[in-house]
């Protein structure tokens, strides 16, 4: 069988290393244009949330191998198809439990905006000018989902004695030490709103135009979840008028093809960032995730 990979800098040596042993495989960088032109002459794809990858009935694709959570990259048919197998990361809770990238990248965020770190790289006058920032000590965050990731995000702010609000959907038992409000309370309140909810149909557009507005002037969102659990052009427009700031490593695949150039001129207003969706990428967490795949594909291999 033929493997191909679009993006090979994005995976470990490893799985390139065991794949190439077994099948006949091209690891070579590609655009997406190219790589849908090419990708339905394969029976294996190896790719990664950066590539999309679009459904085509006479493919000749069989397995498609995505060590991710997220699945918006691939199109709906594939998951319809019976003949092809999706093998990702979605659902392997005990697994995640061990992969804390994302986690480490919500710290960084959060110390790059009350830093103010940006101005300070790019341009050293901006930052003389704003030489005091701020510290984690006592400020208001507020978290939205507490899963996987939310959880130890608390941990390491509790920490720092940061003030935390907890807002999570699932009933859960209640406790002295964590506090949990509605989700109103939670923006009305917070300086620094993190989001940690997984994309699903009921999660799609979460945050609102209504439920952004609800957020006071001077806050900051921070999202390492997906960009489809708010509305991503209203709170571009937050942005411009310069009531809230955005810190998210994550932007929709429609907001990118169809704001690049919005996109492009809110990366030099200081109170945006955008880091490309690089939460996850870690050496050890790519390891981590390709082994993990590599071996689910493994058992579930047929020639």
């Amino acid at each position: 069988m033929k493997l191909l990979c679009p993006s090979p800098e994005l995976f470990s040596g490893e799985i390139k290393k065991k794949l190439s042993k077994r099948f006949k495989c091209k690891f070579s960088k590609m655009n997406n244009v190219k790589f849908n032109k090419v990708c339905h002459n394969y029976e294996i794809i190896l790719i990664r949330f950066n590539n999309i990858i679009n459904y085509k009935k006479n493919t000749k694709i069989k397995y498609i191998l995505c060590p991710t959570t997220g699945t918006e990259h691939i199109a709906d048919d594939f998951f319809k198809n019976k003949n092809i197998k999706i093998f990702l990361l979605k659902n392997k809770i005990k697994f995640l439990q061990n992969i804390r990238a994302t986690v480490e990248f919500t710290i960084f965020l959060i110390l790059f905006f009350l830093r103010k770190v940006k101005f300070s790289i790019l341009n050293t006058k901006k930052f003389q000018k704003s030489i005091i920032q701020e510290e984690i000590y006592q400020k208001k965050f507020g978290i939205i989902g507490y899963g996987r990731v939310g959880k130890k995000v608390y941990k390491i702010l509790s920490s720092f004695n940061a003030n935390i609000k907890i807002y999570e959907i699932k009933k859960l038992t209640k406790s002295k030490k964590l506090k949990f409000v509605s989700l109103n309370n939670l923006l009305k309140t917070c300086e620094i709103i993190l989001i940690h909810i997984p994309l699903n149909f009921k999660n799609e557009n979460f945050l609102n135009s209504s439920k952004l507005n609800l957020i006071r002037k001077g806050s900051a969102i921070i999202n390492t979840s997906r960009g489809n659990v708010l509305d991503e052009k209203y709170i571009f427009s937050l942005v411009k008028k310069k009531k809230i700031s955005y810190f998210t490593d994550v932007i929709s695949k429609k907001i990118l093809f169809n704001q690049n150039k919005v996109i492009k001129e809110l990366q030099k207003n200081e109170k945006f960032y955008y880091s490309n969706h690089i939460a996850g990428l870690t050496k050890e967490s790519v390891e981590k995730t390709d082994l993990f795949i590599y071996k689910n594909f493994s058992k579930n291999y047929k020639s």
